[in-house]
């Protein structure tokens, strides 16, 4: 499976990690037990970078039993979210330091494992450095490496402002950041690539498949059980994306589901033409081997809750490199603009 280096954290990770959000409970439709059976699956077939976190449910537990029973402590980077400690989108103040230890040392409780290898600073701002409490969190930062709690750090750029992390990458004790990138939203991975390159830090795209949207099956008129988070996305908004949903499956063999949910999707299928170079069978593997195709991208962490999207995920890894003709054409559009905001329809 293809790797690449995460040079600060001396290490190498697949280019294709595991999201285990899913094992919180709760969010989605699934079988917890068949949940947690896809992390030491995905260890054994290769995968080498892991996302957990407190409040993801078993994510953790699940995750330490896999590592320790594999005997994978050497080869895999589990990656653990401390998550904000505040709801507000926009604190310049850092993170209490008691909070940030706290979080650690819980981690290492429910994995049991004897480190963190890689700890990810949520809600993080580059006003932080100004702060006049960071030189007290930078300090508990610093030791918790020196015990041996924590590998290496890294930081999550905060979803629509990535040029808020763009210090954060030029501070020595930063190994990775954590950005929102899919074909649905680039700005942040294009913003911070170059950055992150140049500073030899790992750049890690989380939601490359854009909450599920690019999943192929979401569409307007899919219903979703009490709780799951997707039942906000409105119709209108789930109907604006039919049409992009309908162009991608010109670069897969098998068209989405929801790219028939509205006429002008089956118009676009009516007329579709796949060249010779198609090799992905979804829109998901497209848009998954699209996000660790773009410069500057270390890793995608995908979201999997059951083993037949294991499968998928790890025929991302092993796919390799899209046509030239396929990334151009997915380069010169932007694809689901709004998405995430405006213009898409509130409904």
């Amino acid at each position: 499976m293809l790797a690449r280096p995460m040079a600060r954290a001396d290490r190498t990770v697949t280019v294709v990690g595991l999201g285990t959000r899913g094992l919180a409970g709760g969010m989605r439709d699934l079988d917890l037990g068949a949940a947690a059976r896809v992390v030491p699956a995905a260890i054994d077939a290769g995968v080498t970078l892991v996302d957990a976190a407190p409040g993801w449910g078993e994510s953790l537990r699940v995750t330490g039993e896999a590592v320790r029973a594999l005997r994978a402590r050497d080869r895999v980077c589990v990656a653990c979210l401390v998550p904000a400690a505040t709801a507000s989108p926009a604190v310049a103040r850092a993170q209490p330091p008691g909070y940030v230890q706290r979080v650690v040392e819980d981690a290492l409780r429910a994995s049991r494992l004897d480190a963190v290898p890689l700890a990810w600073l949520g809600g993080w701002r580059d006003a932080w450095l100004d702060d006049r409490a960071w030189p007290e969190l930078h300090g508990t930062l610093l030791r918790l490496v020196r015990e041996g709690k924590v590998l290496s750090w890294g930081v999550v750029a905060p979803d629509g402002a990535p040029r808020d992390a763009m210090r954060a990458v030029a501070e020595p004790w930063v190994a990775a950041v954590s950005v929102r990138a899919s074909l649905f939203d680039r700005t942040a991975a294009e913003a911070l690539a170059p950055a992150a390159q140049a500073a030899g830090v790992a750049l890690v795209a989380r939601e490359p498949l854009a909450g599920g949207a690019l999943g192929g099956d979401v569409g307007p008129g899919v219903r979703w059980p009490p709780g799951d988070e997707r039942a906000a996305w409105s119709p209108a908004r789930l109907a604006a994306i039919v049409p992009d949903l309908a162009r991608l499956a010109a670069f897969v063999t098998r068209s989405p589901a929801a790219a028939a949910a509205t006429d002008a999707g089956r118009a676009l299928l009516d007329g579709l033409r796949r060249g010779e170079d198609v090799t992905c069978a979804s829109v998901a593997e497209l848009a998954v081997r699209a996000v660790v195709g773009a410069a500057g991208v270390t890793a995608a962490v995908v979201g999997v809750r059951r083993l037949e999207h294991l499968r998928e995920a790890v025929a991302c890894a092993d796919g390799g490199a899209l046509s030239p003709r396929i990334a151009a054409a997915l380069d010169a559009r932007r694809w689901g603009e709004g998405w995430y905001g405006e213009p898409l329809p509130a409904g």
